[in-house]
């Protein structure tokens, strides 16, 4: 037989981390399916370096040690956590469990699953450079733990408002930071913070292209340009937008409103068993919000906890019962 959890959710974001570890409150086997190599969603893409002020009890918390506090906090009930898969098929077995399968074809088995995937999964357009496969481990298309970046010389290629986002928040760790837009100007990019970047150490290089890229063998060392220009880099960051791929949620039978599932007050879906939270469920006066996703994601824990056992209580509270601190 193969091993059965009691709960798998389906997306290792924000939403998807704290759903885990409120699965552990109730005392619910569980496992966790991600898209991306790492856990931590969109959060870890986009709003790495950016201040968020939507979570009760934070003044304002970056989103890279938010991602690293509720990633922390679902390690600790130690659930079962595997990247890189893609869900592609859930089928309902008769016993009124589940199977997922994933692309590679493995298969998980689950008492309920819990949506937590967003709208659906993305990856970062890569770069083709000459040189570009010899240096990969130099290639990032993220701004993640921007401590690695401390005292290296660092660039940047985009022509959106993310890249400025990253360039100015690599000026205070780098010690060098070049910005290239093939463009003259940056797209969705409010004046003041064009006006930040002009008065800043960044070097922005603007209608220019990378064309090359050179190294020692093992690490990446500069960066040319159409200029002919050459540039010491240690590290290029790459933003040149994104390749969405629609979710699977009409695939796994669940319909769907506006790209997203809709869902009940307990955040059921239209197959028993099955629950959403976050930003895939949609619902009257639904807000995007990180808050959201963590009240939504124990709502769904509650109801698929009833799910397995109608007689468990409706709530815990975690002053009395959590007993893994």
């Amino acid at each position: 037989m193969k091993e059965q959890f009691d709960v798998t959710i389906i997306g290792g974001g924000t939403t998807g981390l704290y759903t885990a570890f409120y699965c552990g409150m109730r005392d619910m086997k569980t496992k966790v399916l991600e898209y991306q190599p790492e856990a931590g969603g969109k959060v870890s893409f986009f709003y790495p370096e950016k201040r968020i002020y939507d979570v009760g009890g934070f003044p304002g918390i970056r989103g890279e040690e938010l991602v690293a506090d509720v990633e922390k906090q679902a390690k600790s009930i130690q659930p079962s956590v595997v990247t890189g898969v893609k869900v592609t098929s859930i089928d309902k077995l008769e016993d009124g469990s589940f199977v997922l399968t994933t692309g590679t074809g493995d298969k998980h088995y689950s008492k309920t699953i819990i949506v937590a995937s967003g709208l659906g999964t993305f990856d970062m357009e890569r770069v083709m450079l000459p040189g570009s496969e010899k240096y990969m481990t130099s290639i990032h298309y993220t701004i993640q733990r921007i401590q690695q970046y401390k005292g290296k010389k660092a660039a940047v290629i985009s022509d959106s408002r993310v890249g400025v986002d990253w360039a100015m928040a690599l000026e205070n760790v780098a010690s060098e930071v070049h910005l290239i837009n093939h463009d003259a100007d940056f797209k969705a990019v409010y004046e003041h913070d064009i006006d930040k970047l002009e008065a800043s150490s960044v070097q922005v290089h603007r209608e220019k292209t990378a064309v090359e890229l050179d190294g020692d063998g093992e690490a990446l060392t500069r960066l040319k340009l159409n200029s002919n220009e050459w540039l010491e880099v240690d590290d290029l960051l790459v933003y040149q937008g994104l390749k969405i791929e629609k979710s699977l949620y009409e695939e796994w039978g669940l319909p769907t409103e506006k790209g997203r599932i809709p869902v009940g007050h307990d955040m059921s879906t239209n197959i028993e068993g099955i629950f959403a939270a976050g930003d895939a469920v949609f619902y009257p006066h639904k807000t995007m919000l990180i808050a959201s996703g963590f009240s939504e994601a124990m709502t769904a824990v509650n109801s698929a906890k009833k799910t397995i056992d109608p007689k468990a209580k409706s709530q815990v509270y975690s002053t009395v019962i959590y007993k893994h601190s």
